[in-house]
């Protein structure tokens, strides 16, 4: 699913590609594909295969970590110190993930090695969200995302060989259409979108609407998917969201706060 997935993605991305292709300056390709393997490989495939063995709420609410796992890999890696009440947010948030899974262990639905999968595409994409913002800089938003989108279907057969559960397909019309949607909309248009976005804002910044997945991720997996969702899941996808939002908002207010001190006490 996957790689038919990216497939269609990259015939619509193929276009643009073959037009900034040949501009690009030589010392950028081996970034370009590492950044398209490490985006569509490294953080696609663990979250996909983490989906087959949990639920889809319990895999959107740990994607929701990723303003906080954004701001943490800044502290540690690139030197972008995180404020004192991230570090307490992040308790938070992952204390809500330990209620989530617990909550989810009775019915089944939500298992510990599925998470796991889900958290190491979300770490990786975090991790490569500053590289990638630094790489659009360089090459412009259109040449970045169109060829790294056209060359993600080579890098990631390999894998898709590897770890498919058979060669088989069995075409239906439901399934085709379900394919052409993520294909065209969570793949080319999504990533489109996001790397615009990162053009604009900055890398902590841009991971605060994922901070709304888990509420959106949960509400859809009950309407669509009939997932059950316990009282006690229901909570730690509550504690996610609000650690997440107050990890992102409350540190500037703070900041904010401390300069309009300065500006008094100075006058």
């Amino acid at each position: 699913m996957l790689l038919f997935r990216l497939m269609i993605a990259s015939v619509l991305a193929l276009p643009l590609c073959l037009r900034y292709w040949r501009q690009i300056d030589a010392r950028y390709w081996r970034g370009l594909l590492w950044l398209s393997f490490l985006n569509y490989v490294m953080v696609m495939i663990p979250e996909f295969v983490g989906v087959k063995y949990t639920s889809a709420a319990s895999a959107t609410t740990i994607i929701g970590l990723s303003p906080i796992l954004t701001v943490f890999i800044g502290h540690f890696f690139f030197r972008d110190r995180a404020h004192w009440f991230v570090w307490l947010c992040g308790v938070a948030a992952f204390a809500g993930v330990a209620l989530l899974i617990a909550g989810g262990k009775s019915s089944g639905e939500i298992s510990l090695w599925g998470c796991t999968l889900v958290m190491l595409g979300n770490t990786v994409f975090c991790a490569v969200l500053r590289p990638s913002q630094k790489m659009i800089e360089k090459v412009g938003v259109q040449a970045f995302t169109s060829i790294t989108m056209a060359v993600a279907p080579l890098l990631c057969l390999p894998a898709s060989l590897t770890l498919a559960d058979s060669l088989h397909i069995d075409w239906n019309w439901r399934g085709t259409l379900g394919l052409v949607y993520l294909g065209v909309c969570c793949s080319w248009l999504a990533y489109n979108l996001w790397n615009i976005g990162m053009k604009t804002v900055s890398a902590n910044f841009s991971g605060i609407l994922s901070a709304l997945g888990p509420i959106f991720g949960a509400w859809l997996a009950v309407l669509i998917l009939g997932e059950q969702i316990s009282a006690l899941s229901w909570l730690g996808i509550v504690l996610v969201v609000a650690a997440t939002l107050a990890a992102v908002f409350v540190p500037k207010w703070l900041r904010r706060r401390e300069a309009a001190q300065g500006v008094r006490y100075v006058e």
